[in-house]
């Protein structure tokens, strides 16, 4: 039965059982062929699987394994019923095995070969700025070289090239052990990035019927080439099938050109002339042969003009040039065909290849987004698969790895599962057809990188969500002038049909993950208008994602994604062109591409600065001063972001918020070793706003004694002044001076991940430092860069101390270093009790390395430093500790040490209501920490709250006042009986660290036993209060 895979995944499954061994030879940075083969440990009788490098004498294993069976004691053995030996590599992999291939035996003495070849390979070709594309592409030269040396030295086996992942699953099992039975070898190439990498439905197939000839044995599977075009055709393009002849049947589709057509060559060796001819339709003059761009000739081009001159035709051979630095889209060879046809211009308007009745969904995003909404289209594909939906669902994705730090485009192709159409690929009709919904995630990230919004990718009839916290007059702003145009010519004198929906706003305000709330979204304008809500949340709960939910959260969700799912207008002065504060016309940037160009064959697994980088004003750091005054003087010349002296992180995206330091308190004594303190700010004039249980986002510094440290070592000047693209508007940049983009921005003495030490070695320029970061870069050197990380917690900064000789420009500094992330503090107090403030709790991290070095908590070194006046950098971010929703709800909270902040919070608002003469309910604390003289955290005011009547009942721990250690769950199982009582309409908090929550939950498990509860019984209701968002942690 067909699964939902990608024909890697199929063939790495189908060599486990069907092959003796399995080589794994494939380089691709992310995602390579045969990677899951390295986590599956070998069962009885599976292959035997060996992760094999590729480079110079690699077939060396391969071919000791094969004649380590071919030959025994007794001389030359038969290879009449053993399996074959798969290989599975990349087209330069086939390259390197090409000379190890033809020293082995012949093939009827051994076991047969089945060869899979991914194509795929990141092109070197260089951009304007003489920087490598790294566009993926087959490299199809490479492999038609390989097939060439193969057949030059003798090999006889054969060479098949696959158009599409249903050819190429066919291939790479069922032809291959037809081929393998039959005593022969099989090389079989598929496109690594569509074919290859794409989900769809996909079975290994049958053997087929081996022959005594492999001609023979390969006439009963598969033809040996394939016409598609006009029978009149006067002019043929002769590719192997792959990414390139799919492109080309797709453009002579969509053009509805008649005198030019495409032949695919699907069995390239044995070549055989006669099958070629049978397969070119009478009307041909001329045959076009795929040769590399730059070549005169090639492999291709030299079988079939051999073959024309051999049988003495009249057919003219031309070459076809193809370009290595990219793949030729459809659009490219709808104009190459116009050309060839006669045509002065290419077709305006390219026909739709989507199948009728068919959907199309097209997806953009981050390739790693907080709220993994980038998961969706492939959780969308799994859901359509089902047995029972009649749907055939294929998923395409791609992948920038460059561009914003990391970006994907996934197209998901539905199509009624008995009416599949096979003559045409998920990226011909991707960029042919406009899709039914289009999904922007992220939509300030991809909008700098691309513009999914034109002609081609979009009509006026597609469904357009943006996912982003835009307002109806956020698009007036935020979306290029050229997308805006865009989506006004689309409208065409209408509406449109765009919305907008704050996924994470709405996931995280419902305490679900964001993607949930997309997916929800692509259901709501997937099916009829026309459909109720009852209906769809009956929908959803059948589907994969939903189908565990409890019924009231499901429509709780549906319904808050209706209501924040809005509509946004199209206005027409959208399309007026952009003018300076003169009248002036704004120059525009250059166009952007409206399909993703792929770097990657997956996800960026080192997402760090996003483009472009940081460069020091006027190149030269001493002289940066006069760089920056000259952007002063001349804003309009520079677009300069403002004044930045006046800027604490005009980098930062988010909302965020200048408060002032107004109290910094030291809670426990000077002598005693734990500094705790308390620290209040006013936001006063901000607009600062914050609810109940939330948490206050710190953008702290580094201390600026060891900033000048380092960049005196390092030599950085540090008022230099530098140049820092801004991520809101890349056309715009912002001026810091070094010293604060090291204190404010760079987590210079935070921990380095492995990519870091790869990086670091490039630079170093002594080679014991070079060899050394290396090896602790690569998987031999695991255990020694955990012991850096986790037991030194080495450092950037003492990283380079380390290894002096590698010193990386500052502009490679700012991109390959972390940012300092915010930290996130539960706010203290109710805004409601003090007004225009905010009060935190904090306790500074200090440890000592091993080695007996000092390190200290970034953030909470920063705040214990700070005096009242101070400006601080905050944001607001919503959490789960949330009061009750009716007042007279009972609370039950536990807090240990710090833990007690949102408590504070907690007992703050209740003590505003009842003075609002509100009716509150009771109010249980139990709290925790070592010493009562020390460590009582706002002791005065809990006794002072309990005489009130505010705090009902106080349950105090101190682990180390006594002989007898007492935590909370102690004083809770003394109150068994009246945790249970307040607990049967109340809601527990539970806030600290991590270690006490077992025994919490055993101590709620005997309360509940007070009230006739069984353990099993307690363990479900407590399981009842989860889901009615009454047994809360917060926990770390």
């Amino acid at each position: 039965m067909a699964a939902l895979q990608s024909v890697h995944e199929l063939v790495e499954r189908d060599g486990l059982t069907s092959a003796q061994a399995v080589f794994v030879y494939d380089s691709t940075p992310t995602a390579p062929f045969g990677d899951s083969l390295s986590h599956v440990a070998t069962e009885q009788g599976n292959a035997r699987v060996f992760q094999m490098q590729v480079r110079a004498g690699a077939g060396a294993s391969l071919v000791g394994f094969v004649e380590s069976g071919a030959y025994t004691s007794k001389g030359a053995a038969s290879n009449a019923g053993s399996k074959p030996v798969a290989v599975l590599g990349s087209s330069s992999a086939l390259l390197a095995l090409v000379p190890s291939l033809l020293s082995l035996p012949e093939s009827t003495k051994r076991s047969a070969l089945s060869v899979h070849v991914s194509a795929q390979t990141s092109s070197l070709a260089t951009d304007e700025s003489g920087e490598p594309t790294l566009t993926q592409v087959p490299d199809l030269a490479a492999v038609l070289e390989g097939a060439k040396q193969l057949t030059d030295g003798g090999w006889n086996g054969a060479v098949v090239f696959s158009e599409t992942a249903e050819d190429a699953a066919h291939v790479a099992t069922g032809v291959a052990k037809g081929v393998a039975a039959a005593g022969f070898d099989l090389v079989g190439v598929f496109d690594g990035l569509t074919a290859g990498r794409q989900l769809a439905p996909l079975a290994a197939t049958s053997a087929i019927k081996a022959a005594k000839s492999l001609e023979a044995t390969l006439a009963s599977a598969l033809p040996y080439f394939s016409y598609s075009g006009s029978s009149s055709a006067t002019k043929v393009l002769v590719l192997p099938a792959s990414a390139y002849s799919a492109a080309a049947k797709a453009a002579i589709a969509a053009s509805g050109t008649t005198d030019v057509g495409v032949l695919s060559v699907r069995v390239l060796a044995p070549w055989s002339a006669d099958e070629l001819f049978r397969a070119v339709p009478e009307s041909a003059k001329s045959l076009h042969a795929f040769v590399e761009e730059g070549e005169a000739a090639g492999p291709l081009f030299d079988e079939v003009l051999s073959s024309v001159l051999s049988a003495g035709s009249s057919l003219k051979v031309r070459a076809l040039p193809v370009s290595g630095a990219s793949v030729p889209t459809v659009e490219d060879w709808a104009a190459r065909v116009a050309k060839l046809a006669g045509a002065r211009t290419a077709p305006a308007q390219l026909k739709a290849l989507l199948p009728a009745q068919a959907k199309l969904a097209v997806f953009w995003d981050v390739d790693a987004s907080s709220g993994k909404t980038e998961t969706v289209p492939a959780q969308l594909a799994r859901t359509f698969a089902a047995a029972d939906t009649g749907v055939s669902a294929k998923l395409e994705v791609k992948y920038d790895n460059f561009r914003q730090a990391g970006l994907q485009q996934a197209a998901l192709l539905l199509e009624n599962a008995a009416n599949v159409a096979k003559d045409v690929t998920v990226s011909s009709i991707v960029e042919t057809s406009a899709p039914s919904l289009l999904f922007i995630g992220s939509p300030q990230s991809v909008f700098k990188a691309y513009a999914p919004f034109s002609p081609a990718t979009v009509s006026k009839d597609t469904r357009i969500v943006v996912a982003g916290n835009w307002t109806q007059d956020d698009f007036a702003t935020k979306l290029p002038y050229a997308q805006r145009k865009a989506l006004v010519e689309l409208a065409d004198g209408g509406k449109g049909h765009v919305f907008a929906i704050d996924a994470d706003k709405v996931a995280k305000a419902q305490g679900v993950a964001a993607s949930a709330v997309a997916e929800v979204v692509f259901w709501t304008l997937y099916l009829p208008a026309t459909i109720s809500a009852k209906e769809l949340v009956t929908l959803l709960a059948q589907t994969p994602t939903f189908a565990d939910w409890a019924a009231a959260k499901l429509v709780e969700v549906n319904g808050a994604v209706r209501n924040a799912l809005t509509k946004v207008d199209v206005v027409p002065s959208w399309a007026d062109e952009p003018v300076d504060d003169e009248g002036n016309k704004v120059e525009q940037p250059a166009a952007l591409p409206t399909q993703l160009v792929a770097t990657a064959a997956g996800p960026n697994p080192d997402r760090t600065f996003s483009d472009p980088v940081a460069t020091i004003a006027g190149g030269n750091q001493h002289k940066a001063w006069h760089h920056a005054a000259q952007r002063f003087l001349f804003p309009e010349a520079f677009a300069l972001e403002g004044a930045f002296e006046d800027k604490l992180r005009p980098d930062l995206p988010e909302r965020n918020f200048l408060i002032t330091v107004t109290e910094n308190r030291r809670l426990t004594p000077d002598t005693y070793d734990r500094n705790v303190f308390h620290i209040e700010f006013s936001t006063e004039g901000t607009g600062l706003k914050y609810a109940i249980g939330e948490a206050l986002g710190i953008h702290g510094w580094n201390d600026a004694g060891e900033v000048e440290q380092f960049l005196e070592w390092y030599g950085l000047e540090p008022e230099a002044v530098i140049s820092v693209p801004s991520r809101e508007d890349p056309t715009r940049v912002e001026q810091r001076t070094v010293f604060q983009v090291f204190q404010q921005n760079l987590d210079i003495f935070g921990k380095p991940g492995k990519s870091f030490y790869e990086t670091l070695s490039r630079y170093a320029t002594d080679k014991n430092e070079e060899r050394a970061l290396r090896f602790i870069a690569c998987p031999d050197g695991h255990s020694t860069f955990k012991k850096l990380s986790e037991m030194d917690t080495v450092t950037y900064a003492d990283l380079m101390r380390q290894f002096p000789s590698a010193r990386p420009p500052v502009e490679d500094l700012v991109r390959e270093i972390e940012e300092i992330k915010p930290r996130h503090y539960s706010i203290a107090s109710s805004q409601n009790f003090v007004g225009d403030s905010v009060h935190l709790l904090i306790v500074t991290v200090e440890w000592q390395t091993p080695k007996g070095s000092p390190r200290y908590g970034q953030c909470t070194r920063y705040l214990a430093g700070l005096k009242p006046g101070d400006k601080v950098m905050a944001s607001v971010k919503p959490s789960v500790m949330k009061l009750p929703p009716r007042d007279e709800q009972p609370v039950v909270m536990a807090g240990l040490g710090t833990g007690a902040a949102p408590f504070r919070a907690f007992i703050q608002e209740r003590a505003w209501q009842r003075a609002q003469g509100k009716e509150v309910g009771p109010m249980l604390y139990y709290f925790g920490s070592r010493h009562r003289a020390q460590e009582y955290l706002y002791g005065e005011e809990l006794e002072a709250y309990f005489q009130e009547g505010v705090v009902s009942h106080l349950g105090l721990a101190f682990s180390r006042d006594s002989d007898k250690k007492v935590y909370i769950q102690h004083k809770m199982n003394e109150d068994a009986e009246l945790l249970a009582k307040m607990l049967d309409d109340g809601a527990f908090y539970l806030c600290g660290p991590t270690w006490p929550v077992p025994d919490v939950y055993e101590a709620l498990v005997k309360a509940f036993a007070t009230v006739g509860m069984s353990a099993d019984q307690a363990a479900e209701h407590i399981e009842a209060l989860k889901e009615d968002e009454r047994y809360i942690l917060e926990v770390y």
